[in-house]
């Protein structure tokens, strides 16, 4: 009995940790053009990275993530339970828990 929960501990570990890795963050069309807009908008500063931008990517924990506004998730609510980050003329949005990189708007 032991060895059957023990296996059953595995495979809900596993597939919790599979269902993790496949965050994925959709961008419906036009609303890239928003999201642009309301960085504009608002004077969102820019950071510098040293580090490519690549959809996966880890972001190192001294640059400084933002919880995306109301403001933007009212007109974007694909958005909503992210962060971001602009770096030069793209907006960068991220999952809090991992600081994986799920979107890249330009």
């Amino acid at each position: 009995m032991k060895k059957a929960s023990f296996w059953l501990a595995i495979s809900v570990v596993l597939a919790a940790s599979a269902q993790a890795q496949e965050t994925r963050l959709t961008i419906v069309p036009g609303h890239d053009k928003v999201i642009q807009q309301y960085v504009i908008t608002e004077h969102v500063q820019p950071v510098t990275l040293q580090i490519p931008l690549a959809i996966g990517a880890t972001i190192p924990d001294g640059i400084r993530l933002a919880p995306v506004p109301l403001a933007m998730v009212a007109k974007v609510p694909e958005v909503r339970n992210y962060e971001y980050f602009v770096a030069g003329n793209k907006v960068v949005f991220v999952e809090p828990y991992t600081r994986k990189i799920l979107q890249i708007v330009q």
